[in-house]
């Protein structure tokens, strides 16, 4: 795919959201938007911090189950923050691999770093796609018919791909079989480099206790998310059914990871207007609550602005101690 395809590309979700602003009254959007409630949208704006303590400790785990010099809690979060500005400011929030740069220069293999944070991200997706596809049932009749197929297609076949996927990670032989069968399918040069992915992931065996660790971390996770967002919808007034809300919210979390937008403008909106519709509620309320989720991801993004320009890539040190007990003495000595 060219490099003019791919930015023609992530100009779907605008498109969509210039339509959605030229057939509505921008008037009463910015009416509504007068009327919010502070304190549910302060609360929403606070509860981030809950997301990212909750998500650098379980990276923070990963990090130590691959063998890695583990980081300091207050480490793991600052880079995780970096990577939130990143990931919020590219399309399909790609920019979050960022953070496996800053792990090489603590002595990390850059391979196992980029699949740290791959199977961080991939424990997310899980759990959103089971919710998506549990909530599938209240929630796909709110589009038009002739988008239902392809809708509960992808979102059958995503759920089913990361209960696949997931699991087979997990567990060494299973992984072994998957980038085996995986090595077969590609050409000669990606296949030597899944080779090499193989023989880095080798240390990687995940037991019951870490198992547990890991879901119960992104279980913790999703719940604050659900209630940051929820707290969106009361901040306008917006009453819908818990089903409705925890399933949107998760398609839309989906849906921005996919290169057709940038910060979810556009399939945000889309999501929003087609499942408020069915409650009585018109676009441009839609449009409002879509503007507070924005608010959230500018949130994002100047907090993760600010951590990355204080601890720009290439500086001598990202500051917090890397743990001891996690290997931090065996890393090599810095030019």
């Amino acid at each position: 795919m060219s490099h003019r395809v791919r930015w023609l590309t992530r100009l779907i979700g605008p498109a969509v959201l210039a339509y959605f602003l030229a057939t509505s009254d921008l008037h009463r959007i910015s009416s509504i938007l007068r009327e919010v409630r502070w304190t549910p949208l302060v609360l929403s704006l606070v509860l981030f911090f809950g997301v990212v303590v909750t998500k650098a400790w379980r990276w923070r785990r990963l990090i130590d189950a691959l063998g890695m010099p583990t980081p300091s809690f207050g480490r793991a979060t600052t880079l995780f923050l970096i990577g939130q500005f990143a990931g919020a400011a590219t399309p399909g929030q790609s920019g979050d691999f960022v953070r496996a740069w800053y792990l090489r220069e603590q002595g990390s293999a850059l391979s196992t770093a980029l699949f740290s944070i791959l199977f961080d991200r991939l424990l997310d997706f899980l759990l959103l796609a089971l919710i998506s596809l549990a909530g599938l049932a209240a929630f796909l009749d709110v589009f038009p018919p002739a988008v239902r197929p392809v809708i509960l297609v992808s979102t059958t076949g995503f759920a089913l791909a990361m209960l696949i996927v997931v699991p087979a990670l997990m567990a060494r032989r299973s992984r072994r079989a998957l980038l085996e069968r995986m090595r077969r399918l590609m050409p000669a040069s990606f296949a030597e480099r899944l080779e090499r992915w193989q023989a880095l992931l080798d240390s990687l065996e995940i037991h019951p206790p870490l198992v547990i660790a890991l879901l119960g971390a992104t279980v913790a996770a999703t719940i604050v998310v659900m209630v940051r967002i929820w707290l969106l919808f009361r901040a306008l007034d917006v009453i819908v059914p818990p089903t409705l809300l925890v399933a949107s919210a998760a398609l839309i979390s989906i849906l921005q990871t996919l290169p057709v937008s940038i910060a979810g403008v556009g399939v945000r909106d889309a999501v929003l207007v087609a499942a408020l519709a069915r409650h009585g509620y018109p676009a441009e309320r839609a449009l409002a609550l879509s503007a507070l989720f924005l608010v959230l991801v500018i949130e994002q993004m100047l907090i993760g602005f600010l951590v990355t320009m204080r601890h720009p890539l290439g500086a001598s040190a990202v500051p917090g101690p890397i743990s001891p007990a996690a290997g931090g003495d065996n890393m090599p000595p810095r030019a």
